[in-house]
């Protein structure tokens, strides 16, 4: 479990990604002001947990009223209250079952829609070959009883990612699309890349991301049967 001190030292490193990343984003689209930045495009929706808390308004408030960045800082101490408030995080995510690292839920062409959790931290899923396959295997046959699915789902960064994709059939890779959502939005389907092993700001991946001001991973939805997702599976030995 992270230290409180780990936890809020975190919490500033976030706060201040995320008003980098609200400046940055404003210059490179100037049709954009630095609070819509600072709601659609940068951090802080991921690290409060919400857009409901009030900082987050007046963060965004404050963004499009300052002259300096610098001036954002007068909301780290209600920032600061409001994630001591969180600590220490839940060791498991609510939504998902215990040890699970996808859970369903059914999209408009009722699909097996996948979220994804790391129930590893703080090791990545994706080294242990036979949980991930195990847990795929779980959500399209759970979905399969009981909701009549026969296709898989999702929209992530990690269809970009390799390690993520060797799970997968060619059927998978090809069908790979941009999002309506864009290019960039507030959520971990984005947001998740900018996240460590251990829960922490990945700041290397948060540097590129400053430096090229394009995600590193583009969130690309994606979908394929069941039928091709158990062939690929069984030819793994999985």
């Amino acid at each position: 479990m992270l230290t409180k001190e780990d936890f809020l030292k975190n919490t500033e490193d976030c706060w201040q990604f995320s008003v980098d990343v609200a400046w940055d984003q404003n210059r490179r689209h100037p049709e954009l002001s630095r609070g819509t930045c600072l709601r659609e495009r940068s951090f802080l929706h991921t690290l409060l947990g919400t857009n409901q808390a009030p900082v987050f308004e007046e963060a965004v408030r404050l963004a499009d009223s300052v002259a300096e960045k610098s001036e954002m800082d007068q909301l780290l101490p209600q920032i600061m209250e409001w994630m001591e408030k969180k600590y220490p995080p839940p060791e498991s995510h609510p939504e998902f079952e215990p040890g699970r690292c996808f859970r369903y839920a059914l999209n408009a062409q009722h699909y097996c829609y996948m979220h994804i959790y790391n129930a590893k931290r703080p090791e990545s899923f994706l080294k242990f070959p036979e949980y991930v396959a195990e847990n795929l295997r779980y959500i399209m046959d759970k979905s399969e009883k009981d909701d009549g699915c026969d296709t898989l789902y999702t929209a992530t960064w990690m269809t970009c990612l390799p390690a993520f994709l060797r799970f997968f059939p060619e059927e998978w890779k090809e069908n790979r699309t941009m999002t309506a959502a864009g290019e960039f939005g507030p959520t971990m389907g984005w947001q998740g890349q900018f996240i460590d092993r251990f829960g922490l700001l990945n700041h290397a991946v948060a540097r590129r991301f400053l430096q090229t001001g394009v995600l590193p991973f583009a969130r690309k939805e994606t979908h394929c049967s069941f039928t091709a997702v158990r062939r690929h599976l069984d030819a793994l030995g999985l």
